[in-house]
């Protein structure tokens, strides 16, 4: 096909829209042209207007005391302007007084006589005013528009025609071409769409294989954890059993009836462990801080940490003299350190140097210091990807069997708990830095803490009110209380225990935390509204309130507790 057989085809396969939009074009193109003309008169006009009301106001004094010099001077003003064709002051009487014409011609004695202005002229009048009575008229005659400006606009609409007639011959030249190209793409978009359906289908299995992987490995974590803790729990029962079940054999030796009897104790202690170490991990552990120097501790774990660690790996320690001690669960930071230097034995398959060191980590945002402890590995290093996900519970790029993802969630949960933080530098080859930040205490807490205490055994008895729902914990606490020779009055409900500390007087209250109706935490702020001298110490496993908002400062101990334990946090809240 020839290139006017190729240019001749095409417009014959332009549709008739094109050519509508041709016209379109031309139609909109003589609108902003007709409209442009009509503003820009409308603004000459308003112009002009102006200029004739300005001229008024400053030849109202000339007029009204008569003049003409003054109003001629008022009027040579705007002799600059060369679009001014005629200005003219007139009298009272219509007579002129002052003006000019740029062709020099003389003006017209009166207003009467004035010649009406040309077709390219634009005329105004204004009345000239003085202490509201019109004194005189200002006549002004400016031209319309330079020949060349409306030269400029035909210019425009003539471009616009070419434009037009442009774009309609290449729209046509190219819809053939378009049309070709459309049936060729619509073949093979069809087959794109088929393809790209399959994929999806293919992508929607294998999101779901891999939602099903990750609950599988969930699960399987989840069973390795609590098979775990039940083995644990079992062998602590088993001693309980076997104890209980010897101490109640007739005749026993008073030695063998200790030396049970402390087993039992022990092993209660060992399965209270387990639970703290289940409530740690879910973040809801109510903590047993201690004053703890961070230097002592990692001195302390050293031999630990060397059989954790193995031969290959050398554990260097950088110990900054700190100027604080932290406030922590000692039991909660040990094992955090630990989950941190197991990881980082993992991670360092052909040996290397773990470095743990301390240092002063400036002040936290309420202006209290803070104190870092951070655990460096030479190992392989962590991807961004990873990074993003070690605190979740269940992840871990360790192979099935080797680890349940629960270390670092246990390392976050105890740092948040504790008030502080965990910070995480690592690249991959190049190892991985983990930091806990945790706030100090200052030296007045720190000296009052360390201030020794007197011996429970000391305090005289007391006037007890118990609140305890469960009646079997309930006549537990009565006797061990009663054993230290306290007057235990108790109550199974908060709402029985207000009432009753209405009417008797009590030295002080230890009452359970989480109760049908009125809990312990309510109960101590109306206790503490209505008798603030009566101190309340909390009893508690448990408790998402105590975990969420703390417990008002309030002496907490934690279930299962011991006689010794009781008695200190009694005589203690009494003390205070």
């Amino acid at each position: 096909m020839t290139p006017v057989e190729r240019v001749t085809s095409g417009w014959r396969s332009a549709p008739i829209a094109i050519f509508g939009l041709a016209l379109l074009i031309l139609l909109a193109g003589v609108g902003v042209i007709i409209q442009n003309e009509w503003t820009y008169d409308h603004a000459r006009v308003e112009q002009t207007q102006a200029l004739s009301d300005i001229l008024a106001a400053t030849t109202a004094a000339a007029v009204d005391f008569d003049d003409p010099a003054a109003a001629q001077q008022a009027v040579d003003g705007f002799r600059m302007n060369k679009q001014v064709r005629r200005i003219a002051v007139y009298r009272r009487d219509g007579r002129v007084m002052a003006g000019y014409k740029r062709d020099g011609t003389p003006l017209r004695p009166t207003l009467a006589t004035m010649r009406p202005p040309g077709a390219n002229v634009i005329r105004v009048k204004s009345p000239i005013v003085q202490a509201g009575q019109r004194i005189g008229t200002v006549t002004l005659d400016i031209d319309r528009e330079a020949p060349f400006r409306r030269l400029s606009r035909y210019f425009v609409l003539a471009g616009l025609f070419v434009l037009a007639a442009l774009v309609v011959a290449s729209i046509g030249l190219a819809q053939a071409q378009l049309r070709r190209a459309n049936r060729e793409l619509g073949s093979r978009a069809e087959a794109l769409a088929q393809a790209n359906v399959l994929l999806e289908e293919q992508m929607e299995e294998r999101a779901k294989a891999e939602d099903q992987l990750r609950q599988s490995q969930k699960m399987q974590a989840l069973g390795q954890l609590t098979g775990g803790i039940a083995h644990d729990f079992n062998n602590q029962l088993t001693v309980i059993q076997g104890s209980a079940d010897i101490l109640t054999r007739p005749e026993l030796p008073d030695e063998k009836r200790i030396r049970f009897a402390q087993a039992i104790v022990q092993s209660a202690t060992n399965a209270a462990s387990l639970t703290s170490q289940l409530l740690a991990f879910a973040r809801r552990q109510p903590l047993k801080p201690e004053r703890i120097d961070l230097n002592d501790l990692i001195r302390e774990m050293r031999d630990l940490l060397d059989r954790t660690m193995g031969e290959r790996i050398r554990i260097v320690t950088d110990l900054y003299k700190l100027p604080c001690r932290v406030e922590a669960d000692r039991a909660q930071l040990q094992s955090a350190i630990l989950n941190i230097a197991s990881n980082a034995r993992d991670a360092m398959k052909d040996g290397g140097t773990l470095t743990i060191r301390t240092r002063d980590a400036g002040e936290g945002q309420d202006g209290k210091p803070l104190v870092a402890l951070a655990i460096e590995d030479t190992g392989e290093g962590m991807s961004p990807e990873v990074l993003d996900r070690i605190f979740e519970p269940f992840f871990t790029t360790k192979r099935t069997g080797k680890g349940t993802g629960l270390g670092l969630s246990q390392v976050y949960g105890f740092a948040t708990q504790s008030g502080g933080e965990v910070e995480v530098d690592s690249k991959p080859g190049e190892g991985s830095t983990i930091t806990l930040v945790l706030p100090c205490i200052d030296a007045d807490a720190l000296a009052e803490a360390e201030a020794p205490e007197p011996e429970a055994s000391d305090q005289p008895p007391a006037r007890i009110l118990v609140v305890e729902d469960n009646e079997d914990v309930g006549a537990f606490a009565e006797t061990l209380l009663s054993e230290l020779g306290h007057q235990v009055t108790r109550a199974s409900s908060g709402e029985e225990a207000l009432d009753i500390a209405r009417r008797t007087e009590f030295d002080v209250v230890l009452s359970d935390v989480v109760m049908p109706g009125m809990g312990g935490l309510k109960l101590a702020e109306v206790l503490g509204r209505e008798q603030p001298e009566l101190p309340v110490v909390l009893a508690t496993g448990y408790s998402q309130e105590i975990v969420e908002s703390g417990s008002g400062g309030r002496p907490v101990i934690l279930k299962p507790y011991r006689l010794a334990t009781l008695s200190e946090a009694l005589a203690g809240a009494m003390r205070r």
